[in-house]
């Protein structure tokens, strides 16, 4: 019997590209607002010794398209994100990475295990992906001129890292600000995406690290906050009018980062309501929708005041985006 592929980290890496990933995100935003043969129950959490988790991110998806692999050929995929949490992994030696992930692929006609693929890399890009996916729909969608556009990233960690390249990747900003508690990494950074900007759709971008996050705040258009901060970090009087917001959650309440007085001038929305529901119930906002129902025309795009999208992450973005991956490591390893 065939063994099923396993695909290391760095192969991941090698064959991830923005405009793929941005394609199967999107079909996996739209297909969990479009009710579309998809199955994607809720993620289980398992207590593991003295502080250890394991969370599994179960999905299916049938009948989709990913034109960026091919204009003919339908996907299904059958897949199971596993997810551990030591957080006491960082005082190992040597030490181990406090999050560890591989997605499962398994034959969706006859249930054979096909591919174990290592999940950091496909976790950072498929989250930045959501955010991409949102501030296309909620934010330039509705703007006619794509002149002046600022972007603030507010955290400069894993997150705010990858969301930094994709978004320079994607969109045609005039200046990225960096702020990080720990200034340090905001400067390293920059000093990276520097080196990055001959591939960004604007290679003249302004690239700054702000000591103050007011500074860093100010007039811009589009946010990325990607932070553990249990406290609000972000006020409306910090904001001009129209800007769009994809907020993170990177600690463990999802909604900490944004104050309650933007959140009360905003339009709210996510990724997938099952989630909402479990990790939103105690946000005091009312969730406009989903950003697949706007990108499916379902919901109307908005046409002014301030967009929140509330990422939460789910199994389905996982899985449409290993099956990319899946799919072009088989044309590579024939």
């Amino acid at each position: 019997s065939q063994q099923p592929l396993y695909i290391r980290e760095e192969d991941v890496e090698r064959l991830l590209k923005w405009e793929e990933m941005f394609e199967a995100v999107k079909v996996a935003l739209i297909s969990v607002a479009s009710n579309e043969t998809f199955s994607q129950p809720a993620r289980s959490f398992t207590s593991a010794s003295e502080s250890g988790l394991l969370l599994t991110m179960p999905c299916y998806l049938g009948n989709y398209q990913l034109l960026s692999l091919s204009s003919e050929r339908r996907y299904q995929t059958l897949a199971c994100k596993l997810v551990t949490c030591f957080p006491g992994n960082a005082c190992l030696n040597p030490e181990l990475p406090k999050i560890l992930g591989n997605i499962f692929l398994f034959n969706p006609d006859n249930g054979r295990l096909e591919a174990i693929l290592e999940a950091t890399s496909i976790t950072a890009w498929r989250t930045a992906c959501a955010s991409l996916v949102a501030t296309q729909c909620l934010f330039f969608d509705r703007r006619l001129s794509r002149k002046d556009v600022i972007l603030s990233i507010v955290g400069c960690g894993v997150q705010g890292r990858i969301h930094s390249i994709g978004m320079c990747t994607t969109f045609p900003f005039t200046e990225i600000r960096l702020w990080n508690r720990t200034e340090s990494r905001a400067t390293q950074l920059a000093d990276e995406l520097k080196a990055l900007s001959s591939q960004f759709t604007n290679p003249a971008i302004g690239i700054t690290v702000h000591s103050g996050l007011e500074s860093c705040l100010r007039d811009c258009d589009v946010i990325v906050i990607a932070t553990s901060s249990r406290e609000p970090l972000i006020e409306r009087r910090h904001l001009k009018d129209n800007v769009h917001i994809n907020t993170i959650g990177a600690g463990d309440v999802h909604h900490a980062e944004v104050h309650q007085s933007v959140y009360d001038d905003s339009k709210v929305y996510t990724d997938h309501w099952e989630g909402a529901r479990a990790e939103l119930k105690d946000l005091k906002a009312e969730i406009v929708g989903l950003v697949g129902e706007v990108m499916d025309k379902k919901k109307p795009t908005p046409t002014a005041g301030i967009t929140i999208f509330q990422s939460l992450g789910m199994a389905l973005e996982d899985a449409t985006a290993a099956q990319v991956i899946f799919e072009k490591y088989k044309m590579t390893h024939r």
